[in-house]
């Protein structure tokens, strides 16, 4: 029997099929960890959005703001909302800076917006605004406060 007719791949072609894939992962990985922070920052949009409609209609049903956005202690929040606080899911960037979370800060001077790298929810009773409570920069590039 000769070796030459036997069939197969031999270690070499088996080493650089292994060595192709190792560098499409490392391509491939980071590239859904982004993926997924966009993915996390859209739904906060819309969350935020969803909290800034609560607040209008709560606004046109009472002719004021709320004194606070949180569910369990304005009861008239709660039913707008219908539901748990929505979070602030973005995660960018990663550690003691991430905006993660459903906290909410309430403040009473208009025309504020949020000063530190906070979480959660910022809330402007004054003049009804509500914000993600951040001054950090989301996967974008963009900061938090313009949205």
């Amino acid at each position: 029997m000769n070796l030459r007719s036997r069939e197969g791949f031999t270690l070499i072609e088996l080493m650089i099929v292994v060595a192709i894939i190792g560098l499409l992962a490392a391509v491939a990985i980071p590239q859904y960890g982004n993926l997924l922070e966009k993915a996390n920052l859209g739904a906060s949009l819309g969350n935020l959005a969803s909290l800034r409609s609560a607040v209008s209609i709560y606004y046109g049903s009472n002719m004021g703001y709320p004194v606070t956005i949180d569910p369990t202690k304005q009861a008239k929040m709660g039913e707008i909302i219908t539901g748990d606080m929505p979070y602030v899911k973005a995660h960018y960037p990663q550690g003691v800076n991430s905006p993660y979370g459903n906290s909410i800060t309430a403040v009473a001077v208009s025309g504020q917006v949020p000063g530190s790298m906070g979480t959660g929810w910022f809330y402007c009773n004054v003049d009804g605004m509500v914000y993600i409570n951040s001054i950090a920069n989301d996967i974008k590039g963009n900061s938090y406060t313009i949205y």
